[in-house]
């Protein structure tokens, strides 16, 4: 654990002491001598005021600057964040991202780690990066850019900037993006303008923190060739396009879920609900839930629809927010005898309206076996 302290502001106070000297000891002399004595007086009376006025400023801040290292051996890094901020995993798997953020909410540090099909240049991450900012974030504006080098003499790109990177607001941000062989970190720190600005020191050490470990257990999935997945236990196929990855961990309760290669869009499978109701009522009793555990919650549309197959289904498109991650939803309710599915498609608000289309030849190929 490392132990750091923001920069010190210190005061330099000038004192002026005037020194008579004569040469005569007569009865002009004692006058002049208490004018000086009274004049300096005042003069430093006030100082002293100031001068422990910006302490307080400092001082709280080394215990809230106490570092906590934070090791994860699955996907091989290690970073430091201040002791009382929570940490919270966002996204797991293949499009791996962690938050940290402090206990008012107005700065949050993040990782987030990718993982490609092959392995990517510093170059073409950086490149693929800033075309995604200038495209899909919101009032996005780059204040400074360029190489660098962190921690233990990584190789890094730096980005500092503002827009709406996914919270819903405009912020401001400072990334550096790293690269692993197929894995593509991004590093940095997020908050609101007022609190970004006054936090520079705290962001230098968070960002120069992240290390590499020796190795990680990860192994991502392979891209799919294209084609059905079939999941008998469950009694479903769907289909998979060509490239999209293929994750049957089990996260966030999925039975099978679908990316992109990028991350995202993606789709995932789950089955919510084993009891025997309509697509009415599964519908009101799914958007009740969604509409209690997301932040910033808006219903875009909802109402029947059909799969592809010709099985009827029940779809609802929505926002909200999540442990810090907007996200555009789109749900598919199905229902076989007692098994309720949820054939979840999402992505980036800005970016839902050009992978709706995928999604959908996803969600529509669902079939019930």
């Amino acid at each position: 654990m490392r132990k750091v302290t923001m920069w010190t502001v210190g005061i330099c106070l000038l004192s002026l002491i005037v020194v008579v000297t004569g040469c005569q000891c007569g009865a002009t002399a004692p006058p002049p001598a208490p004018e000086p004595t009274l004049t300096p007086s005042p003069t430093p009376a006030p100082t002293p005021t100031p001068s422990p006025s910006p302490a307080p400023t400092p001082t709280p801040t080394p215990t809230a600057l106490t570092m906590t290292l934070y090791e994860n051996m699955e996907h091989g890094f290690s970073i430091e964040y201040p002791e009382g901020w929570t940490e919270r995993s966002v996204i797991a798997g293949i499009a791996f991202s962690l938050v940290f953020r402090d206990p008012d909410g107005h700065v949050t540090e993040d990782v987030t780690v990718e993982y490609r099909t092959e392995e990517i240049s510093l170059a073409d991450a950086v490149s693929e990066g800033k075309a995604y900012f200038e495209e899909y974030v919101p009032q996005f504006e780059m204040f400074s850019e360029g190489n660098i080098t962190i921690g233990e003499g990584i190789s890094a790109y730096e980005m500092i900037g503002k827009g709406d990177i996914g919270t819903g607001k405009v912020e401001r941000f400072r990334y550096v993006v790293l690269v692993r062989e197929r894995q593509v970190f991004w590093v940095g720190v997020t908050g609101e303008p007022a609190q970004f600005d006054e936090q520079k020191q705290l962001i230098d050490t968070i960002v120069d923190s992240f290390k590499f470990l020796p190795t990680y257990a990860f192994v991502p999935p392979t891209s799919s060739e294209g084609g059905t997945y079939t999941n008998a236990e469950y009694g479903f196929s769907i289909s998979c396009p060509a490239g999209w990855i293929e994750d049957a961990s089990g996260q966030y309760g999925s039975i099978i879920s679908l990316w992109a290669a990028e991350g995202l869009p993606g789709v995932m499978v789950m089955m919510i609900w084993t009891e025997e109701t309509t697509l009415a009522e599964a519908a009101s009793k799914l958007k009740k839930d969604i509409s209690k555990h997301m932040g910033n919650y808006e219903l875009f549309s909802e109402g029947e629809v059909t799969l592809d197959d010709g099985t009827p289904a029940y779809e609802i498109v929505f926002s909200g927010e999540s442990e810090g991650l907007h996200l555009t939803c789109k749900d598919v309710i199905v229902i076989q005898e007692a098994n309720v599915f949820v054939v979840e498609g999402f992505s980036m608000p800005a970016q839902f309206e050009q992978d709706e289309a995928a999604i959908d030849e996803v969600i529509r190929s669902f079939h019930l076996e």
